[in-house]
């Protein structure tokens, strides 16, 4: 003989949910359909995050290498271009070779330099993304850092605080701070 739950006659045993439960869990699916959802359905408001991300990489490691070689000709920046035709960011020059001083300081970028260290010449446009450089409240072309790690730039070298903020369906911002600190914000 089986066995057999002890069950009075007149009752039988439940077996499946209420109608309260029922509807708590359509309540709680439907919270997520309208708010998670969307945000695996896209990229939307993430490529503003990844340059945000390989822009703090970047930042940093150009600013280890200022505070590894200090050659007081040499120019460990980052140069940043935002025009109507094109918008980057990257080294003028990835090479730190003697007699290569000139280079490292130009205010281009050079495109021929590992990718991990720079976007292509339209990549953030591509992703229809704005991106602004400000140095306090003035717009600027590079940061640059001493054998420090401190930053430098063309107007009060981060006195204020430098931003840079890349735009699109979300913002995201990189801040470097006037002792070397560079984190996303």
């Amino acid at each position: 003989m089986l066995w057999q739950p002890l069950v009075p006659k007149h009752q039988k045993a439940q077996g499946g949910f209420t109608l309260l439960e029922l509807i708590v869990v359509m309540i709680i699916l439907g919270v997520l359909a309208v708010y998670a959802i969307p945000r695996f359905s896209g990229t939307t408001g993430y490529d503003e995050y990844a340059f945000q991300n390989r822009l703090v990489s970047v930042l940093r490691n150009m600013q280890i290498r200022a505070m590894q070689d200090s050659r007081p000709s040499f120019c460990h920046r980052i140069n940043f271009i935002n025009t109507s035709t094109q918008t980057a960011f990257g080294p003028s020059s990835a090479s730190f070779a003697s007699g290569n001083e000139a280079a490292t300081c130009a205010t281009t970028i050079d495109f021929n330099t590992d990718s991990f260290l720079r976007t292509t010449a339209n990549e953030i446009q591509d992703a229809s993304i704005s991106m602004s450089v400000l140095d306090g409240s003035v717009a600027i072309g590079f940061i640059q850092f001493d054998s420090f790690g401190a930053p430098q730039t063309t107007s009060s070298n981060c006195s204020n605080g430098c931003t840079v903020s890349f735009s699109g369906e979300a913002t995201a911002r990189v801040c470097i701070a006037s002792e070397g600190f560079i984190n996303a914000c």
